[in-house]
């Protein structure tokens, strides 16, 4: 198995792919929508999607998930489990 990792201008993960993310771009994606189309606050978004409100604020104000990716690769699966030597 196989799976698309996004690399940024800097040649360093980015959005989902990176190691430390923990919300999936559909969400960073919905709570963009919701606050500059919809015009929800902050907390609002927070309560309706389960998150804490600063998150949701920093991803809202672009100071998280801002980086856009540059180029895709295919990387194999991380297998379970410890390799047999």
């Amino acid at each position: 198995m196989t799976r698309l990792v996004a690399y940024g201008e800097n040649g360093r993960r980015v959005g989902e792919s990176h190691h430390h993310a923990t919300i999936p771009q559909a969400i960073v994606d919905e709570i963009r929508e919701l606050h500059e189309d919809h015009g929800w606050g902050y907390r609002r978004i927070a309560k309706h999607l389960g998150l804490a409100w600063y998150t949701v604020a920093k991803i809202a104000k672009y100071q998280r998930r801002v980086a856009v990716p540059r180029r895709w690769e295919r990387i194999p699966e991380a297998t379970e489990g410890p390799t047999a030597a």
